[in-house]
C-alpha cells in the first residue's frame, strides 16, 4: 500500500487545488502524491507541491483528519512564498486532451462546487482555515 502526502495551501481565503479533467469528469484534488522510497511524509509533500504547482513551501503541521484505510493520505498545512502556479513533473508528461491537470487557486467558499475530493481533503482544508493566521501576501 502506497501512502500519499498532500499539501493544504490557503492564501487570502483561496485554496490551492489541482483541477482534474479526466475521461469526461471534472473534480479537484489537493496537490500531493505517493511517498517515494527513502522519503518522509514532509519531503514528499514539498516535492509533490513543487512538481504539481511550481511552488515551494514550508511544510508545517500534520492536519488531524481521519485516514482512509484504502488510500491513506497525510495532509500538511503548507505556507508558500509565491502565488504563481505552473504544472510540472510527471503530471505535465501524463497530461492529454482527456486527462488534464490545472493547478489553480479557488475560493474556500466554493470547494463543494469545485468538487474537491475526497471528503478528508475538504475536512483538512476546513481545519487549516479555522486555525490559520493571516499570512503576509506573497509576490505574484
Amino acid at each position: 500500500m502506497r501512502i500519499r502526502s498532500a499539501a493544504v495551501v490557503v492564501l487570502d481565503e483561496q485554496v490551492l487545488v489541482i483541477k482534474r479533467f479526466k475521461d469526461g469528469r471534472s473534480y479537484c484534488v489537493l496537490p500531493g502524491g505517493g511517498v517515494e522510497e527513502g522519503e518522509n511524509l514532509r519531503e514528499a509533500c514539498r516535492r509533490e507541491l513543487l512538481e504539481e504547482t511550481g511552488l515551494d513551501g514550508e511544510v508545517g503541521d500534520l492536519v488531524d483528519v481521519a485516514v482512509d484505510r484504502d488510500v491513506p493520505v497525510a495532509y500538511f498545512a503548507v505556507q508558500v512564498t509565491s502565488a504563481e502556479v505552473s504544472l510540472g513533473g510527471p503530471e505535465l508528461q501524463r497530461a492529454s486532451e482527456s486527462n488534464r491537470y490545472d493547478p489553480n487557486w479557488v475560493a474556500a467558499t466554493s470547494l463543494d462546487e469545485e468538487r474537491l475530493v475526497p471528503d478528508e481533503a475538504r475536512q483538512a482544508v476546513h481545519l487549516v482555515l479555522s486555525t490559520a493566521q493571516p499570512p503576509s501576501k506573497p509576490s505574484q
